[in-house]
């Protein structure tokens, strides 16, 4: 008996082992992502999180040593070149001919002797208007550390347009070596304002955390930028065109219920009668490439054949078509608020190379528009190549997402970037937007907002915005960007449609 079981035992834990072995080959892929949750499971919520880390940033600088801080102050743009010492030219005197001649007339004449010719100009060195400037610049420069203190200067040379460069891209402003007014101000800075933008950012993240979905766009005005969060998780951020002034974009909690390829646009009542017909009276013509001019819901083929004059803005409507030169770009992304806001691309790519980009008429204008169009309409099968295709076409096409993407508009004064980079970005309006009050009435602030965008039916719920910017009296103050750091990698409206079925409107 004894010789037997031994056979049996060993068999027994040769397979246990084999066994053993099989089980966690298997599970070993189970195993990680159970590990991995965990660890998602206990970090906190990710808007929770960046508000904890402004937070932080917040009491890091409060409790920073005081240190010297020169004030550049408002004034002229400097750049390379500026300052130090100037050539002036100081002229010869002017005398009147008839004393030349008269002085002329009058000295002795000697044989041989050339007549006194006027003295040349003198050029002389003086200091530059901006040599003040300049100095204070490098002073703020080697204070904060981008200038050797032995480089100060009152003349922009080399080395300050190089430790100015590195201030912007630090900042996540444009190193365009030139100090305007978004890089003086974020040079002239103190912590104690942006300890205020800070916590101001961080409350606001902790009011709005439970109305932001897991997957929502995310379009932070102050910092001028859009945000595709998915499962909690931030996907990418791109620049973004926001409202002017005069034309804030409100804070709404809306979503994304279809992409438009191709879109037309219709000009906004405002724009059409501040701008458009004056144009039309004035010139007849509209000034927009490839458009089309409807009056009465009739389409105008000789737009100089009309007495615009007598013609009120109610009658008519402008419809630009589809293509390079469309000012929505070639995809619009619909929304459902009554008001005409949406996301869409552009034709004109510049502003997204400023650091100030409130410009629109209160929609959002995406510098990458495309890769959003390819990440949402993903879920709706469409593949990069069959939008290419759509594209090539030249015809306007709406996909329905099969899921609403939410969209929430926030004011934050302060962001955390996707590599976890603290950014402060200060009012660009004079009045900011603030949260709806509990009882939930708010306001629109796009006056020249009206209908619903191409391919999005009216909603049975119409979405209420979160609050109620106010017109400006006066220009808003420049914003000032981010706080020092590496950058993060990273544009309305219609009228009720006349009679006759037209291009249904769209706003920017």
């Amino acid at each position: 008996m004894h010789d037997i079981r031994r056979p049996i035992s060993r068999r027994s834990a040769t397979l246990c082992m084999v066994g053993g072995l099989i089980g966690i080959v298997l599970s070993g892929p189970a195993l990680a992502a159970a590990a991995k949750e965990a660890v998602h499971a206990a970090q906190p919520p990710l808007i929770a999180g960046w508000a904890a880390t402004l937070e932080q940033r917040a009491l890091e600088l409060q409790n920073a040593p005081k240190v010297q801080a020169t004030r550049i102050g408002y004034g002229a743009v400097v750049k390379k070149g500026d300052g130090g010492m100037v050539e002036s030219v100081a002229p010869a005197m002017d005398v009147p001919p008839a004393d030349i001649q008269q002085a002329q007339a009058q000295a002795p004449t000697l044989p041989g002797l050339a007549p006194i010719e006027p003295a040349p100009p003198v050029v002389i060195s003086v200091r530059s208007p901006l040599a003040d400037r300049v100095g204070k610049l490098s002073r703020r420069l080697i204070e904060l550390g981008f200038l050797p203190a032995d480089k100060w200067t009152d003349s922009f040379n080399d080395d300050v347009e190089t430790a100015v460069r590195a201030f912007q891209l630090s900042e996540g402003l444009q190193p365009d070596g030139k100090v305007g007014e978004v890089t003086r101000q974020a040079m002239d800075r103190t912590p104690a304002q942006t300890v205020a933008l800070l916590r101001r950012a961080a409350a606001a993240m902790r009011a709005q955390q439970a109305s932001i979905p897991e997957t929502t766009i995310l379009v932070n005005l102050p910092g001028q930028s859009v945000t595709l969060i998915e499962h909690g998780r931030p996907s990418f951020t791109m620049r973004a065109v926001v409202g002017r002034p005069s034309r804030k974009t409100p804070l709404l909690q809306d979503k994304v219920t279809s992409v438009t390829i191709n879109p037309t646009w219709t000009v906004p009542p405002t724009v059409l009668s501040e701008d458009k017909l004056p144009a039309l009276r004035k010139k007849g013509t509209t000034g927009i490439k490839n458009a089309a001019v409807y009056l009465d819901g009739s389409e105008v083929v000789n737009t100089q054949s009309v007495n615009w004059w007598s013609v009120d803005p109610g009658r008519v409507r402008i419809v630009q078509r589809p293509g390079d030169d469309n000012a929505l770009g070639r995809f619009r992304f619909n929304l459902t608020n009554g008001d005409g806001i949406f996301l869409h691309g552009t034709n004109d790519p510049r502003l997204f190379s400023r650091d100030l980009r409130a410009a629109s008429s209160g929609c959002v204008r995406l510098e990458d528009a495309r890769m959003m169009a390819e990440t949402l309409l993903g879920a709706a099968k469409m593949t990069p190549a069959s939008i290419g295709q759509q594209l090539d076409t030249g015809e306007t096409k709406t996909i329905r997402l099969p899921n609403a993407i939410p969209v929430r508009f926030v004011y934050w004064n302060a962001s955390v970037d996707t590599a976890g980079v603290v950014r402060v970005h200060p009012d660009i309006y004079e009045d900011p937007p603030t949260l709806a009050t509990p009882s939930g009435q708010s306001g629109s602030a796009a006056p020249a907002m009206s209908a619903n965008p191409v391919g999005t039916p009216p909603s049975a719920n119409p979405v209420t915005p979160v609050s109620t910017p106010r017109p400006l009296s006066k220009p808003a103050p420049l914003p000032v960007p981010p706080t020092a750091h590496a950058p993060t990698p990273l544009s309305s409206a219609s009228i009720p449609a006349p009679a006759k079925p037209l291009p249904t409107s769209t706003g920017m």
